[in-house]
């Protein structure tokens, strides 16, 4: 009988242990869920980078982590969704075409309004990380003008 339990609770810890990347694409799950940095896997974006930890960046909402290059200046463009960005590291400036760029270091926030277009930049000596959440799927719309 002892055997039986033991095999029963290798199969639950398997269980477990093998749904655990999926929970991580589950923005509604009821269980609480922690992350490494080291975990995340990025998608190469052409020079920045895109790991998502929340929702699917392909299809709809989403939460992810967007690591820019040091120096990165992106072409002027817009995204369909408003998205929210939080600095993680470096500093960065993300501004619409006539605004005043403002640098943003670690803990600043910013709010971006879908369909603007915009330039961000990742400014100084290192890397800069933002966390952003948006709830439609990402994209980068060159602009027109």
């Amino acid at each position: 009988m002892m055997i039986y339990k033991k095999i029963a609770s290798l199969a639950v810890l398997g269980t477990l242990c093998a749904g655990q990347p999926a929970l991580a694409q589950e923005p509604n799950s009821l269980q609480s869920l922690s992350i490494p940095a080291s975990q995340v896997k990025y998608k190469d974006l052409g020079g920045p980078q895109l790991g998502t930890v929340r929702g699917n960046s392909a299809t709809g909402a989403h939460g992810s982590f967007l690591r820019l290059p040091k120096g990165f200046i992106s072409p002027a463009h817009l995204h369909t969704g408003d998205y929210y960005g939080v600095i993680v590291e470096g500093s960065v400036t993300n501004a619409e075409a006539g605004q005043q760029e403002v640098v943003l270091g670690p803990g600043s926030y910013y709010f971006q309004k879908s369909n603007t277009d915009h330039v961000t930049k990742c400014m100084g000596s290192t890397d800069c990380l933002i966390f952003i959440s948006q709830s439609k799927a990402f994209d980068f719309i060159p602009s027109k003008r």
